[in-house]
């Protein structure tokens, strides 16, 4: 006997933070077999306002219609004609209230541009990196009225090197995503209720603290290095750390370990040791550090 074929789905998008994610999601979802029939979008809350979703507009297949939104407790009138099966957030910077994440007979799913329980919150790679961790990661989860608490339909991690920076990860760890998310969908048609997060091991990966994005250059090269690559500007959490050299402030956004046994003059915390057209390095408390981009202002 030839086994049942998969339903198709009618599923929602909920997404403000790259465009790229709408064509994404289109692809994987007609690869199976299943429809996106909308995309909800806006321009964020008050305090994180961004203008991603007009991309999200035009990105969007003529065929998927597109709801643009700041109210979202009129959110169930506006989908309720859809008659969708699933919904999808990812990268949503509202949160959403139960009635919305009970409407569909599938639930909702949320995708998390992070390892849970751990970093659960905006921020999972920015902490991955400031904890040096080497990876990051994927988790795709049933949505609850805990926000990133739902139980896990798929997970998976994706290891960084010391000379990597956030940009120089996208290929690889977005690649993860179509194979994750076929693995999700298989588990949602089949009304599994997913693997519930371990409690023990939960974490919130808020915004940094201010006091973060300003360098103390008596603190390791590495740990210098991990503070400037987990500032990597992702949905708008900020963009580089600042340090004094040489009497002024400057934004430090890229920096590279030198190879250990590098030479060490003597030279005190912060002291430019070297300087070779668009590079210079600077002497940390253990040893210097190699700062690849940096640009001259004021600390914000």
């Amino acid at each position: 006997m030839s086994a049942e074929p998969n339903p198709s789905l009618r599923v929602v998008l909920f997404s403000d933070v790259d465009a790229r994610i709408v064509p994404a999601l289109d692809r994987i979802l007609r690869a199976a077999g299943h429809r996106l029939v909308a995309v909800v979008t806006g321009p964020g809350p008050k305090s994180r306002r961004n203008d991603t979703y007009l991309d999200i507009v035009r990105a969007t297949p003529p065929q998927i219609d597109v709801i643009v939104t700041t109210h979202i407790k009129r959110l169930p009138e506006l989908l309720k004609p859809y008659d969708a099966d699933l919904f999808w957030v990812f990268g949503f910077l509202r949160i959403l209230p139960e009635e919305v994440i009970d409407m569909p007979p599938l639930g909702t799913i949320n995708t998390h541009a992070g390892l849970l329980p751990k970093y659960r919150g905006p921020n999972p790679i920015g902490w991955a990196f400031r904890n040096d961790d080497g990876q990051i990661g994927w988790t795709i989860h049933r949505m609850t009225s805990v926000v990133d608490g739902g139980p896990i339909l798929a997970q998976g991690a994706f290891p960084y090197r010391d000379e990597d920076q956030f940009e120089s990860l996208v290929p690889g760890w977005a690649g993860m995503l179509p194979g994750l998310a076929m693995q999700a969908l298989e588990r949602v048609i089949a009304r599994d209720p997913g693997d519930p997060q371990d409690e023990s091991q939960a974490g919130y990966a808020g915004a940094f603290e201010p006091e973060w994005r300003q360098i103390d250059w008596s603190q390791t090269a590495r740990s210098i290095h991990n503070q400037v690559r987990s500032l990597n500007g992702f949905r708008g959490l900020g963009l580089g750390a600042w340090g004094d050299i040489d009497g002024e402030q400057t934004l430090i956004v890229r920096t590279a370990l030198m190879p250990k046994g590098a030479s060490s003059p003597m030279a005190t915390p912060g002291d430019v040791i070297e300087r070779d057209g668009d590079n210079m390095v600077v002497m940390c408390g253990d040893g210097p550090l190699r700062i690849l981009r940096w640009q001259a202002g004021e600390a914000g």
